[in-house]
Parts: C-alpha cells; sequence; structure tokens
C-alpha cells in the first residue's frame, strides 16, 4: 500500500461508497460528540477559512464491488454524512450502508431523499439516528461566546452558510486508511479495538514537567502523587492519599495545608519514585488507605474532564500576567509548549491541588438518585472527619456532607442553573470565574451568604452582557422562537423559585429543547406562536411527545404532562391554562408581561443591588 494522497476532505470521501459490517456496533454518537465535533469545525472556520483542519482517520478495506468495509471510525463519517445532507439539500442519495440493518438503510435512504425524518418510531436504532439529526440541528456553534448563540439550523438560513459550507466540504479532511485486501478483518478489528489508549497530552505535559525537578526525588514523587490525584476528576480528592493527607489537608482533611519538599536526589527517601517510562506508561502511583474508613462510595461525575480542567487552572496561573488561553483542553500541549519555561512544577502542582480541593468543595457534582426522575442528583459536599471507639480500638471514618447549611439548596440551585445552559466541558467562563474568586486558603472559609450573593452578581451580569435581551420589551414582544437562548428559560426559573420557594419544587436538567405551549400547527395567534410568554424549555423526549397536543391537554392536571416538579416557567404557564380555561393570544401577552416584569426585578430578587 503506498502511503500518499492519504488526506481527503468530506466532499471526496463521500464520491465513494462506505458500508458499515455486522459487526460494527450501531451507531452511538450522543448531543456531547456531535456538538464538539461541529464547534470544533465552526471555530477552525472562523479563524481561517483558507486553511486545512484534519479530524480524525479513517480506516476502510476494498470490496470486490468497489464500496469501501469501515473497519474503524464510522461513528464520525456517520456523524458527517448526516450533516452534510443538512448543509447540502441537494445531495439525494447516501453513501453510507449498515449491512443487515435495514431500517437503518432505510431510514437514511428517505433522509437523504426527502430531507425530513419521521418524528416518531419505536425503534431504538432508527430513533437514535432521529436524535442525531435533531443535536445537529441544535447544536450553538458559539458555545465559547456566552452573551451569543448561533443554532445550526438557524445560520443554514443565512447568507454566511455558504462559506462555512465551502469550508465543510473542501477544508475538512479525513486521513482515508485502506489496508490490504488480504488481511484477516476480524483480527485486525479485535487488535484496534484491544490496543493501548493513546499517550494524553495531560499525561505529556507531566513527564515534562517531572523532567524539570528530577535533581528532588521527593519533590517528583510528590508532583506524581499530587497530579494523578488531580486527574481523576469523579473521586472526591481527599480519597486519593494515603499516608500523606494530613499533609496536604490538615487533621480532619477539610482544609488546605500543603507543603512542598524539594530534599535533593542525593539525600536518603523511604518514598517510592516513579520513573519517565512508569509516566509514560500511565502508572500510578496513588494507594488506598487501609487505615480509615469510608461512610460510603462517594465517586460522583464531575461537570469538566482533566485537560479542561487543567486549562482553568493554566489560565488562572498566569492570571496576573494576562494571557490569553483558551478554556479548551484540545489546546492543552499548544498551550503549554507557549509558557513551558516560565511554570515552576512545584508551584504548579501547590496550584493545581489547590483548585482541585476548591473545585470539589465549592461546584456541583452528580450523584447516582434512583428517586430523580433521570436517576441522578446534584450535590455540593467537603469532606468531615469523625473520631470513634470501637473494641477498644481507634478509628476515622471520613463523610462527605454539605457544603454549607442554610443556604446549601439555592447555592445548588444557582450553580445547576449556571451548568445546564453552559453545559459543554470547553468554555465554562463562569466556572474560570468562580475559581478566581478562591485566591488564597483563607478563601475556603467563604460565608454561604457571600458565595451565595457572588453566584447572584454573576448570573445578573450574564444576563446584562447579553444584547439579545435588549429586545425584552412590551411592544414589539420578544419574538424569537426556537432560538431564544437557553440561559433565559434558566435564569427566568431561577427567579421565579428564588422568590418563591415553597411554590416550585423542580430541580434543573439538561433541557434542551423549546416548545411551543400552544403549537406552531395553530393557525389563530400567529404573531405570537414565537413569543417567550409562549415557550418552554423541555427535554427533547418531552417535546416529542407533546408533539400537537393542546394547552389545554398538555396543562390538565389529571393527565400525563403537568407535575408538581414541573419547571417554574412551565408550571405556571400550565396553571394560568387551567385557570383561564384557555389557552390564546391574550394569555401569552399576559404571562410575557408578567415575566418582563419579574425580570425587571431580577437585582431586588436575587439581593444584588444595582450599580
Amino acid at each position: 500500500m503506498e502511503v500518499k494522497d492519504l488526506n481527503k476532505s468530506i466532499r471526496e470521501i463521500f464520491q465513494s461508497n462506505y458500508v458499515v459490517p455486522l459487526y460494527q456496533r450501531n451507531y452511538a454518537w450522543t448531543d456531547v460528540e456531535i456538538h464538539q465535533l461541529l464547534r470544533d469545525i465552526y471555530e477552525n472556520y472562523i479563524k481561517d477559512s483558507n486553511s486545512f483542519y484534519f479530524i480524525g482517520t479513517l480506516v476502510v478495506l476494498k470490496r470486490k464491488n468497489g464500496d469501501f468495509e469501515v473497519i474503524d471510525g464510522q461513528q464520525r463519517l456517520t456523524t458527517l454524512s448526516l450533516i452534510a445532507k443538512k448543509l447540502d439539500p441537494t445531495l439525494n442519495t447516501s453513501k453510507l450502508q449498515y449491512d443487515s440493518r435495514p431500517e437503518v438503510e432505510s431510514f437514511l435512504n428517505t433522509y437523504y431523499q426527502i430531507g425530513e425524518v419521521a418524528t416518531t418510531t419505536t425503534n431504538h436504532l432508527v430513533s437514535h439516528f432521529n436524535e442525531a439529526i435533531e443535536f445537529i440541528e441544535n447544536v450553538d456553534l458559539k458555545a465559547k461566546d456566552p452573551n451569543e448563540t448561533l443554532r445550526l439550523i438557524d445560520f443554514i438560513s443565512t447568507n454566511d452558510i455558504n462559506g462555512f459550507k465551502e469550508y465543510f466540504f473542501n477544508q475538512v479532511q479525513l486521513v482515508k486508511v485502506e489496508i490490504p485486501s488480504d488481511i484477516d478483518v476480524a483480527h485486525y478489528f479485535e487488535v484496534m479495538n484491544n490496543r493501548g489508549e493513546q499517550l494524553e497530552e495531560h499525561e505529556i505535559i507531566k513527564a515534562r514537567l517531572l523532567d524539570k525537578i528530577k535533581d528532588y526525588k521527593k519533590g517528583s514523587h510528590q508532583f506524581a502523587l499530587v497530579w494523578d490525584a488531580c486527574s481523576q476528576m469523579n473521586k472526591p480528592i481527599q480519597r486519593l492519599f494515603k499516608k500523606d493527607r494530613s499533609q496536604y489537608f490538615g487533621v480532619n482533611y477539610d482544609s488546605y495545608d500543603f507543603k512542598i519538599k524539594e530534599e535533593q536526589s542525593g539525600e536518603k527517601s523511604d518514598e517510592a519514585s516513579i520513573s519517565m517510562s512508569d509516566i509514560l506508561s500511565g502508572k500510578s502511583i496513588l494507594e488506598e488507605d487501609e487505615n480509615i474508613v469510608f461512610d460510603k462510595n462517594e465517586d460522583f461525575e464531575a461537570i469538566i474532564d482533566f485537560p479542561n480542567f487543567l486549562m482553568h487552572v493554566l489560565k488562572l496561573y498566569f492570571l496576573d500576567k494576562e494571557k490569553d488561553i483558551p478554556l479548551n483542553g484540545d489546546e492543552l500541549l499548544k498551550w503549554f509548549e507557549d509558557v513551558e519555561d516560565e511554570i515552576e512544577p512545584l508551584k504548579f502542582i501547590d496550584f493545581l491541588l489547590y483548585n482541585r480541593v476548591v473545585f470539589d468543595r465549592f461546584i456541583v457534582t452528580v450523584v447516582e438518585d434512583e428517586k430523580s426522575e433521570d436517576n441522578s442528583k446534584w450535590v455540593l459536599h467537603q469532606p468531615t472527619m469523625y473520631f470513634n471507639k470501637k473494641n477498644n480500638k481507634n478509628y476515622k471514618r471520613l463523610q462527605y456532607n454539605n457544603t454549607f447549611d442554610k443556604l446549601q439548596e439555592p447555592i445548588i440551585k444557582c450553580l445547576s442553573m449556571l451548568q445546564v445552559t453552559f453545559r459543554t466541558k470547553k468554555y465554562k467562563n463562569y466556572l474560570h470565574e468562580i475559581l478566581s474568586w478562591f485566591n488564597t486558603v483563607e478563601d475556603l472559609n467563604i460565608k454561604e451568604e457571600d458565595y451565595l450573593k457572588k453566584l447572584n452578581a454573576l448570573v445578573i451580569k450574564i444576563f446584562n452582557e447579553n444584547r439579545n435581551y435588549d429586545k425584552l420589551i412590551k411592544e414589539p414582544h420578544y419574538n424569537e422562537g426556537t432560538s431564544t437562548p437557553h440561559f433565559l428559560f434558566n435564569f427566568i426559573d431561577y427567579l421565579y423559585w428564588s422568590e418563591n420557594k415553597d411554590k416550585f419544587k423542580f430541580e434543573f436538567k439538561y433541557r434542551n429543547s423549546v416548545e411551543h405551549h400552544l403549537p406552531q400547527s395553530y393557525e389563530q395567534d400567529k404573531d405570537v406562536l414565537d413569543c417567550l410568554g409562549n415557550l418552554c424549555l423541555v427535554s427533547k423526549s418531552g417535546n416529542s411527545k407533546m408533539n400537537n397536543e393542546s394547552p389545554i391537554g398538555k396543562a390538565d392536571t389529571s393527565g400525563k404532562y403537568y407535575k408538581e416538579e414541573l419547571p417554574a416557567k412551565q408550571l405556571v404557564m400550565y396553571n394560568k391554562t387551567n385557570d383561564k380555561k384557555i389557552w390564546g393570544k391574550e394569555e401569552i401577552l399576559s404571562h410575557y408581561n408578567d415575566v418582563l416584569e419579574l425580570l425587571e426585578r431580577k437585582n431586588e430578587i436575587l439581593n444584588i443591588p444595582l450599580d
């Protein structure tokens, strides 16, 4: 096989036919992967529309009929196929087939022929494609900018789409690798799926920083220990240390008391060391403490991964020097190389661990909860040590309790509201702002009243800086329809709840579909269908279930849609529908004016003085 001309544009890729064989798993990309792919493409298009952008490798085997069997890369290839049709409606033939999956082939053929999909289906394979197309249409291409939104479905209807379309088809590239025809495909596929993962950028950075302190034996061990602990974002940081736990977190493990060891390598040390080869092989030196009892499994799901968390820490580390470091984990190694000479490894590891302590204590995480509708709940925890004597033996129990006392619930509400709005792991500007509030160890003792006030000031700042909300006036009414920013819905819910906590019982969830209470199919009152007073935010599944149900049917207290746990704005609309026995133009504008009045009182409700 000649290794030349492997780089292929999307247009060149789809000049061939591809078959996904039966041994490949079903299409499984979610909104996270789809949104990330499209946002990365758009971001690079904005940076330089004439440059090529490489997005991965496609490994194929050429069949006797000339079609290419997809060995590796089918998830990305399938997504690109769906995006291609969305950007270019003139494409009428799918270049992708699925062996022995006729329902998928039928779906793709129909989608390419008429450009539409079924709204409901009981087949989970086809419904997943339906969801993928919804994700593609609703991706916010400008997620990096909290003050501006640009959904792909809206972008397509503008004149600017032509430039992006050309970039997508001609400048975005895959490396298409064709394997020899005499290879054992089943064995090759098995080897590919069992191969070791490629070294991640944060592991490379770890090795290079360790190389800078190789003359300090204890220091290098300490650096590796702390780095490995911080990289495990889904475990409480205190659990990831053994005998040195008090050295970092104090006697009760609830503070921060980091001391840098800088003994020269010539001095004796009873601590294990870790070699560079160990680092590059992914070896960890973390150990569990056998002398401490953990009350229960406290694992959680963090709202950010380690590479993106490192970008936050890197930006904070150079905050005084005002370096324009982006909050994007994909650029981690690039930016590290720019500032590597200015990083003092042992000071940086101290800074990294401190910010991880702040993150665990003051940023919400997700834990499993069978009682919740989506089997999850938001928590905000800090470590608490208990000393007990049992059977004449002393033992310690480390528990994780609420970070705050009286204001725990409002703080979780505010933090979760921000997270469900700005949900991607990249460009979390709100998270960076919060982390920047904790400059010293003393800040860990922030009063709950002060923390909530800072959070409320932050959400008001986000609202005030969004020029899109300048359109929130009585006449003409705000009429953005499905383009209404999700932050606005969540902020309204938060204001309703903050003013009357006993009335509303909802939790912020990842609702990302704008629902018209009076359906768009209704011919009357067309001028208010897209008014903010007729809209609420629901889950995509909830939107499809309600479909063209009447407002009376949706709001029926004995029906399947009405629940006391509904988001505040939606519940207010349903209650108003039930009170008036109708939902039309008058009710929509009345609710809209109520919302305007609520927003006008935002500073008063959240106890934030006007500037």
